[in-house]
């Protein structure tokens, strides 16, 4: 008999591991510099107002569908379609999904290995190993692709042990963890010399932008790459709710 699927065990793992998801590498430097380019504040106000208008809906689509059919995307999709066409449709865009999760992690695996090698930079300095600990900082291809691989290794050993003890688990763990450094670094950022004119162009809205169709793009892509949209996340995610 098939194992029994897993479930997130509470909601509040579950509102971690989406906001996980979410609040990623890519919107912590790309809404500030999406912001600066775009008229500042009216960026901000269109983003909100895109988000809260299509985002929002399409987050809840996804995980109604996604607890629906207790399923991947690619069935999810089937299951919800029809005809044979759009059958055919869903199963194409599940793929099309699977395929943009891909090259989203084959960047973020990158990063994520150059974080765990500045990581441990300032531990093997105070080992005594200056030699080992400029290789750590170096920008290498060996560097990187060892610790891309050990970082890719992690996550499937958070994958492979499951929703409840795996991804929930982890979430829950390292969570707050993010949130600490993102407040430590927002103050330390506005301690920073010339951090008043950083902010006057990061809020400041210019108003003459705001029909701008390259800002009203920008955002709309901002707001669905901020909640996961699209690829499916949120939608697997769904189908492991109670």
């Amino acid at each position: 008999m098939p194992s029994p699927r897993g479930q997130f065990s509470s909601r509040i793992g579950f509102i971690l591991a989406a906001s996980g998801s979410a609040v990623g590498l890519g919107n912590i430097w790309g809404f500030p510099t999406n912001a600066a380019e775009n008229g500042g504040g009216a960026f901000v106000l269109v983003y909100f107002l895109l988000a809260f208008c299509l985002a929002y809906p399409a987050l809840m689509a996804e995980l109604i569908i996604g607890r629906h059919t207790r399923a991947n995307m690619v069935s999810a999709l089937q299951i919800i379609s029809p005809g044979k066409t759009t059958r055919l449709l869903g199963k194409l865009t599940g793929f099309y999904g699977i395929i943009v999760a891909a090259l989203i992690l084959s960047f973020y695996s990158i990063v994520a290995g150059w974080m765990l090698a500045y990581l441990l930079e300032p531990m093997v300095s105070l080992s005594g190993m200056p030699e080992l600990a400029n290789w750590l900082t170096e920008f290498s291809a060996p560097r990187n692709l060892l610790f891309c691989a050990i970082f890719l290794v992690a996550t499937c050993a958070v994958i492979s042990a499951g929703v409840e003890h795996g991804i929930e688990k982890w979430s829950c763990r390292l969570m707050p963890a993010l949130l600490a450094t993102m407040v430590f670094l927002i103050v330390y950022v506005l301690t920073q010399p010339g951090a008043v004119d950083g902010l006057k162009l990061y809020l400041v809205p210019d108003f003459s932008r705001i029909g701008d169709p390259k800002l009203i793009l920008s955002a709309l892509g901002q707001a669905f790459f901020s909640l996961s949209l699209g690829v499916g996340t949120m939608l697997i995610y769904g189908s492991y709710l109670r």
